[in-house]
């Protein structure tokens, strides 16, 4: 089988931010967001405690920073890095800024509470593709971040994929009809975002990012135009995959 050629939009995460954030509907699921800099990193930190630190232009989970205040000054770690630890923010600052003023640059945003399947945080793609010009959902999966990682991109994490719907009631916080509810919670939300990417630019699939916090609400993490299939190849009822690998052939013969 041949490699899956991954693709981007071109569009930034900052700009596909304010781009989503423009819909009422879709910017309550929005983590609030900046661009990087001082001011922006002093006062989320200010107010959330915690944040995560991205590329724009990255994607795969690379170049994330977390960042969070302790009791003796504040901590930073990359992707499945060390812990260095700053007893000042202007001591911070000087340190990530070496990081963050590179490339197309990064923007600042809150750190969603994640929901935790056996101690590791997790995360939802949700699989839409296009048929007969209209968006379908194909199906989802959840994504449990490796060991000590603090990204739940499969590959860079060496974590684990599972059912979505095994991966939510096993975390221990939403009983059946909560997981019910999510779900459509969850579908719902992909059809708006993808609704609204076509505001910007037409793409036959999306591969969503979500994130379903200790209370069930569900977050906008990220949006892949050239999400990987071989996902779905992972869980153990491989009709997801066969469909969305049919999608794809069919649109190859077009």
């Amino acid at each position: 089988m041949k490699s899956q050629k991954v693709s981007r939009p071109e569009l930034g995460k900052w700009s596909l931010w304010r781009l989503f954030a423009a819909d009422s509907s879709i910017r309550p699921h929005l983590p609030p967001t900046r661009k990087f800099s001082m001011t922006s990193l002093k006062r989320f930190l200010e107010s959330y405690g915690m944040v995560y630190l991205k590329p724009s232009a990255g994607y795969g989970g690379q170049g994330i920073i977390k960042v969070w205040q302790t009791e003796k000054g504040y901590s930073y770690v990359r992707v499945k890095g060390e812990t260095h630890r700053r007893a000042s923010f202007t001591d911070l600052y000087n340190s990530l800024k070496r990081y963050c003023f590179t490339g197309n640059g990064y923007i600042v945003q809150k750190a969603i509470d994640l929901a935790h399947v056996d101690g590791r945080p997790f995360d939802i793609r949700l699989m839409m593709m296009r048929q007969k010009g209209a968006w379908r959902y194909i199906g989802a999966l959840a994504k449990v971040a490796g060991e000590n990682s603090i990204v739940t991109n499969y590959l860079r994490s060496k974590g684990q994929i599972l059912d979505i719907e095994a991966a939510l009631q096993r975390s221990e916080l939403f009983d059946t009809e909560t997981v019910a509810q999510i779900m459509r919670d969850m579908i719902r939300l992909g059809y708006k975002v993808c609704r609204r990417f076509d505001k910007y630019k037409t793409y036959w699939q999306i591969g969503l990012d979500l994130g379903v916090d200790k209370r069930g609400k569900v977050w906008v993490i990220e949006e892949n135009t050239g999400p990987a299939h071989f996902l779905f190849r992972k869980l153990p009822d491989k009709s997801i995959y066969r469909r969305i690998r049919s999608i794809a052939r069919l649109r190859r013969k077009k």
